[in-house]
This record gives structure tokens, sequence and C-alpha cells, in this order.
């Protein structure tokens, strides 16, 4: 006989109704001298289906079924596997700004621990147990005590950010989600000031073209720039080879473009082909070489081989950012674009051509790349 799903506990059907929930509490200084072990002055608490930090180039969205990158989290309609994001933003007396803890939730024991749902975050952090009593509040259980500690700091780091005896337990009020967004985006860094990320900017099914030519006024004062023009380019071929693969939908997870580089010994543009994966703040994106003897490369890697005149199984790889204004900035830190002739692992780029500043370019600059 089949096991019946288990009944959606209250605070799931809450993010089936609204999406995206926030709950908060921010105690008064009454309550914090009435109880001296207590080390939380803030708590809110974001979750639901949808991306939880706005400047994230991830946009922590579940992949669709038929892609190759989705998620191993499952169908999220599944009772029994309801995995979903969260982040846990607190501050401790004295500090000015938040730490954000991210992480998933999901079903406590086979029958969903009678309501109870688990939330997580990364490096196996134990955010702690939640549930709605009320449909109003949000019970937070058994938060641990290095729920805020960074095992890399040193020993007075760490010891100040440990919860104290009182921090175990939280009954937070819903609030409007602006009040969590605002409170999140306390956290964001510097860059995150420059615009929307560029998964926003650029778009799944529209080609694109940066790049920059460099003057050679420049060129004299920078006499260890190699580059002499560089592109990045998306175009209509990629975004068929992606739409066939079913990435689009995943957008940027997989999406692949092109860097051509030309340098000042060589007047002939470079082109290697990238594939790229988002990763908090920047797109990582791997240009693939394959050993040409082999049978199993495909036409991309085989290019990037003879490029980078290569045989072996290497890769290279670049990092772009958002900019300022419509810009993209491109980081090239371990030798990622057809510069010079190497093979082998990562070497650091010696170079000044560690960072490029990039600007929107007619498809028609591009061409060929």
């Amino acid at each position: 006989m089949p096991i019946a799903a288990a009944e959606p506990a209250r605070i799931e059907k809450m993010i089936a109704e609204q999406g995206k929930l926030c709950f908060a509490r921010v105690y008064d200084a009454a309550h914090l001298k009435a109880h001296p072990q207590q080390k939380v002055e803030r708590f809110f608490f974001m979750i639901g289906k949808n991306k939880v930090s706005t400047f994230w180039e991830d946009p922590n969205l579940r992949h669709s079924e038929a892609s190759p990158n989705k998620h191993a989290a499952g169908d999220a309609q599944d009772p029994e596997n309801n995995s979903t994001h969260v982040a846990a933003l607190v501050t401790l007396r004295g500090m000015k700004k938040p730490e954000n803890v991210s992480g998933w939730c999901g079903r406590a024991g086979e029958a969903g621990g009678k309501g109870r749902i688990e939330c997580g975050g990364e490096c196996d952090r134990h955010i702690g147990a939640i549930r709605s009593d009320d449909g109003t509040h949000l019970v937070l259980d058994g938060v641990e005590w290095g729920l805020l500690t960074d095992a890399e700091a040193d020993e007075a780091a760490q010891a100040a950010a440990k919860l104290g005896p009182d921090d175990r337990s939280f009954r937070l009020e819903q609030r409007p989600i602006e009040e969590c967004i605002a409170e999140a985006n306390k956290t964001n860094p510097p860059y995150a000031r420059l615009g929307a990320p560029l998964r926003e900017r650029l778009k799944a099914d529209a080609p694109f073209c940066f790049g920059r030519d460099y003057s050679p006024e420049h060129l004299a004062s920078h006499p260890q720039q190699v580059t002499a023009s560089i592109r990045v380019s998306r175009n209509a071929k990629a975004i068929e080879a992606d739409r066939a693969k079913n990435l689009l939908p995943d957008w940027p997870d997989g999406a692949s473009l092109a860097a051509t580089v030309t340098t000042r010994k060589n007047g002939k543009p470079q082109t290697l082909s990238y594939s790229c994966a988002p990763y908090e703040d920047q797109w990582e994106c791997t240009a693939a070489l394959c050993d040409s003897k082999k049978g199993d490369c495909t036409p991309a890697e085989r290019d990037n081989a003879r490029v980078a005149g290569c045989d072996g199984d290497y890769s290279r790889a670049i990092y772009l950012r958002r900019g300022e204004k419509a810009f993209m900035m491109l980081g090239n830190p371990n030798m990622g674009l057809p510069l010079e002739p190497y093979c082998g692992p990562d070497r650091k780029t010696v170079s000044d051509d560690k960072v490029y500043r990039l600007e929107p370019m007619l498809l028609s600059a591009c061409e060929g790349g």
C-alpha cells in the first residue's frame, strides 16, 4: 500500500498562498535588560520559493525538469520533499547591520515531524525548526549557538559571534515582505549599488556585444598590458544552441558566450567559447579544452584547444560582474583569455590584463566572435 503524503504544514500552506513570507521581531531596551543572556537584538526571517537576495547573480529558482542542470531537490509541490529558500537576518547587540545566513528548509522526518519544518544553511549550519501556531506568527526553535560563527575566524571573533543561552527560540510576527528585503539589503556589498545584476540586464534570448578598443595612449601608459582589443559576446547561434539544451529557462546557468582578444603581438583576433554558471555576485565562465585525439570532444572544445594550442583536458575561466551604469566588468586572474600560448593548470595573470571595463557595443562590433 503506498504511503499517504503528509498533510502540508501551516507554514507550507502560507508559502503556497503568498509565495514569499517575512517574519520579524525587534527587541526593545526593556526586553534586552530583562534578558541579559540574549545577544540577538533584531531577527528577520524571509522564506519562500523565490530568491531571497536581490543582488546575487544566481536567481535561486528551481530549474525546469527538462533542464540538464535541474536541482536535485525534487518537485517543489511534493509535500514530502518541500525544499524552499530561507534567509535568516540576525543582528546582535551593538552591531550596525545583520548577518545573513541563507539556506533551505524541508520536512523533518518521514511524516513531516508533526508540522515541523527544519531549516539549515551552508557549512552544515542548523538554523532551526519552524512552525506557525496561528497563521500570523512563526516560531523558530532549536537555534544553534554557532549559527553566526565562522570556522576560519580567530577565537575572539568566533566568541563574539556565538549566540547566548536565551537565543534558542524566537516567536516572530509576520511583516510586509518589503521589511525583510530592506533588512537583507543592509548586507549588500558595495557593488550592489551599481544596479541590477547581469542576469537581469542581459536576456537569455537576446544577443549582446561588449568590448573595448585600447588607444595608443592607453597602451603607451600600460606597457605590461597585452590586450589591444577585447570583445565578450553572445550571438544567435549560441542562443539557439542553449535553447536546444533547454537552458534558457535556467538563465544564466549554462549560458554560452564567446570572448575574443586581439593582442599587441598578434593582430589576428583569437576567440574562445565559454559556458557560464552564476555564483554569488558574478558569472564564472569556463572555456573547456579537449584532447583532439579523443572521440568525445565537442566541436567547441576542439576549437578552444586549437586556439589555445593545447591538446590536453584543460580549461580556462573568466569572471563577469556588473559595472556601473551599463558597463560589464571582466576578471581574468588566472590566464582565462587567449593572450599567449599556455597549456597546464591555472597560472596567475602577471600582466596588466587582470580586469577589463567593457562597454556595450553594436552587435556588428562582435561579428565573427
